[in-house]
């Protein structure tokens, strides 16, 4: 019984290696490229927020349309992601859009 329990507490601690990006169990503070376009670098910058607190509730719209939309940007150049996690117990993310 015991070795199934490791067996299935290994391959749950294995299951996130294939994931893209930064990762940080205990504390978290990153920037990150997100997309980029062949756009031109704009002047107007939108930002857009999501939170999730316990890992049981998360709230907010980090989308990039909004992020767009709220700076008036109509031709995204590019996009960044910042994560700020503690313990994954708290986490924000915001996406900021550049463009024009």
């Amino acid at each position: 019984m015991k070795k199934i329990i490791f067996s299935v507490a290994c391959a749950l601690a294995l299951t996130s290696c294939g994931t893209v990006g930064l990762v940080g169990a205990v504390y978290m503070n990153t920037t990150e490229p997100t997309a980029v376009t062949s756009n031109t670098l704009g002047t107007k910058v939108g930002q857009a927020k999501a939170l999730s607190v316990l890992g049981v509730a998360a709230v907010g719209d980090a989308g990039i349309e909004k992020a767009a939309k709220q700076a008036g940007i109509k031709k995204v150049s590019h996009v960044d992601k910042k994560t700020f996690s503690v313990l994954g117990l708290f986490t924000k993310v915001t996406y900021t859009v550049y463009g024009e």
